[in-house]
């Protein structure tokens, strides 16, 4: 029987080093930017010089090494690489570890979605910074938010985050504002309270759209 629907993955955003890293910075760890950078050069130019001697680099998440592929015409010619009609090349394998799979996979929150506007914003996770716990946090603590599509102009009074509780407080204070990740500081006036948490952007500089988070914010 032919099925009509399959499983379509939708990757919140891309994050490079430099984004992991400030990540890591945060929420009073005692680490600064500089100097996590530095070792994690210096970790992945060591990881280069190893892969190119043929070392097989195991990390608890996965394995790297590298592998030769192609064909032979006769038993004496040259492995090379450089000529694409040899079919001769060195490719980097990547061999991730099946229990770190695993738990990733079990911690892999799993929205099913039905967005007709593709554009509008998705909220999935809000989590305090300084403690890290999930829809909890303080007046004035940076509360991380996690979703979709949620870039917006920080500058602009109609875009951002806003706490709700009868009455709308907008944050002012930003430390990232990107499509999947928004970091925003929680008013420090804000009365305790249990507070909806909603995301507003304006993808196409005109018309603003908005989401609230499934569940409301405890401020305390």
């Amino acid at each position: 029987m032919k099925k009509h629907f399959i499983v379509h993955t939708i990757h919140d955003e891309t994050r490079d080093a430099q984004d992991l890293v400030k990540d890591m910075t945060e929420g009073g760890t005692g680490l600064s930017e500089a100097d996590c950078l530095a070792a994690l050069n210096a970790f992945f130019k060591v990881m280069s010089r190893e892969l190119s001697r043929g070392t097989v680099i195991k990390l608890p998440f996965f394995s790297l090494y590298l592998s030769a592929s192609g064909t032979f015409d006769y038993a004496g010619q040259a492995f090379d690489p450089a000529t694409k009609e040899t079919g001769h090349k060195v490719s980097l394998h990547f061999r991730a570890n099946k229990a770190e799979e695993a738990r990733i996979v079990n911690e892999t929150l799993i929205q099913r979605e039905f967005q007709i506007d593709k554009t509008a914003p998705c909220l999935y996770t809000a989590h305090s910074v300084r403690t890290d716990e999930e829809l909890t946090a303080s007046p004035g603590d940076f509360i991380r938010i996690h979703g979709r599509n949620m870039k917006f102009n920080k500058t602009q009074p109609e875009t951002g985050v806003w706490f709700k509780n009868g009455s709308e407080h907008r944050a002012v204070q930003y430390a990232s504002v990107t499509p999947g990740t928004v970091i925003a500081q929680v008013p420090p006036d804000l009365g305790a309270g249990q507070y909806s948490l909603i995301v507003r952007t304006s993808p196409n500089e005109k018309d603003i759209k908005e989401a609230m988070l499934s569940d409301p914010v405890s401020v305390a």
